[in-house]
């Protein structure tokens, strides 16, 4: 009888046992099936979030893709003084839109970018717009983030067509048809959309240039 009893003792315990192994195992699994329905939708919400982001970005460069901007506005130099755009411009010039509102490093990330262009391109077809008031923040932001292009502070007139999008962006003026072309938003998350588009610029609209200073210099 007692060794009976051990018996069904033994037999309960193994059971009891590997009851626990297999709650075990099934916790585990359940767990590893949460965490990679975790990550999988922490990734597909990051995701959406950039096309989102994206989407945006495409809209404002639609939106602001073909504006007229006359050669005779104004705008103001780093001293205070006013000049026209027919004055610092030639036809075909590249352009950053930004203001001190904006993501600091998203405009150092672009002005990085444009100092890897600026002799391939040159330094005279690359200018710096901007709505801020404060030219002495300005001068400051030019010295102790190396810039070599030239600042502008633009007029009201300037900036009710160059609006401000939250963001910077690029775009280049047509001297000639006095409109702005090939408008476009980089995006920090997309390094590679923005080394993509500045390539593209220089070879429609500086190939020429840059061959001849090669060539030349």
């Amino acid at each position: 009888m007692k060794r009976k009893e051990l018996n069904l003792a033994i037999i309960l315990v193994l059971f009891l046992l590997l009851s626990n192994i297999y709650s075990y195992i099934q916790y585990k699994e359940i767990s590893e099936v949460q965490s990679f329905l975790y990550e999988l939708k922490k990734d597909s919400d990051i995701k959406i979030g950039q096309l989102e982001a994206l989407k945006e970005c495409r809209a404002n460069e639609i939106l602001l893709n073909g504006n007229e901007i006359s050669r005779d506005w104004e705008i103001t130099n780093l001293q205070g003084g006013r000049e026209t755009l027919s004055d610092i411009m030639s036809d075909n010039t590249l352009v950053l839109r930004y203001s001190e509102m904006h993501c600091d490093v998203c405009i150092d990330s672009i002005v990085s970018k444009l100092n890897i262009y600026q002799d391939s391109i040159g330094l005279q077809n690359i200018v710096l717009f901007t709505s801020t008031k404060n030219m002495n923040y300005v001068k400051k932001f030019k010295r102790v983030n190396n810039i070599h292009f030239d600042i502008y502070g633009i007029s009201n007139a300037l900036d009710s067509v160059l609006v401000d999008i939250g963001m910077p962006y690029l775009f280049v003026y047509s001297f000639v048809d006095e409109r702005i072309n090939n408008v476009f938003v980089p995006q920090k998350e997309n390094v590679k959309f923005t080394y993509e588009y500045l390539h593209s610029i220089l070879l429609k609209y500086y190939t020429k240039w840059y061959l001849f200073n090669y060539w030349y210099s």
